[in-house]
């Protein structure tokens, strides 16, 4: 059964949907990230409310909350059609830690993939799952910030998102 609830975090508004094998997709509520198969989801659940996996939603909460360091949730990335992305997603996850951070360059020489920063880049920007695959830890070369693919509210509030993800965590970049 799918479950799908919004929930109120620190850097707005996200949906969270849920399957029989884990977190499927986590987006901005406020964002046209939010598209049809994902609204028909949203409307077609049981009473026609959304509904929410409490094991989640409590540890998103006490992640966002800085009560934990890892967001210790099953996640299905099934969806995630293309081999080399899953296995870069499933990289980073197991990977980077908390307050750490690694380049699009080496993470994808972490997967393997020695030269496929780009590819690596392209994974982020569509990662169903942010914060659980906590791709706010992938920086551009040499410290800088790079991009934040996780909304679509433009370019400066993805940064600040992306900002304050690794402020939360510890980290600290000077430039963005």
């Amino acid at each position: 059964m799918r479950q799908s609830w919004h929930q109120d975090t620190p850097i707005g508004p996200i949906t969270v949907m849920s399957g029989p094998r884990g977190v499927e997709k986590i987006w901005f509520s406020t964002t046209a990230d939010a598209d049809d198969a994902n609204l028909d989801v949203l409307a077609t659940t049981a009473d026609s409310e959304p509904r929410r996996d409490p094991a989640v939603a409590k540890a998103l909460d006490a992640w966002f909350a800085g009560e934990v360091t890892t967001l210790d949730v099953e996640v299905d990335v099934t969806t995630v059609t293309a081999p080399f992305a899953r296995h870069v997603l499933e990289t980073l996850r197991r990977e980077v830690g908390w307050g750490e951070v690694v380049s699009y360059g080496e993470l994808a020489e972490m997967a393997g993939s020695p030269g496929a920063a780009r590819a690596v880049g392209t994974t982020m920007a569509h990662n169903p799952v942010p914060f659980v695959i906590p791709c706010h830890r992938v920086i551009a070369a040499r410290g800088k910030l790079g991009g934040y693919g996780g909304t679509t509210q433009g370019v400066s509030r993805n940064l600040a998102i992306k900002r304050w993800l690794l402020a939360h965590e510890g980290v600290l970049l000077l430039d963005a």
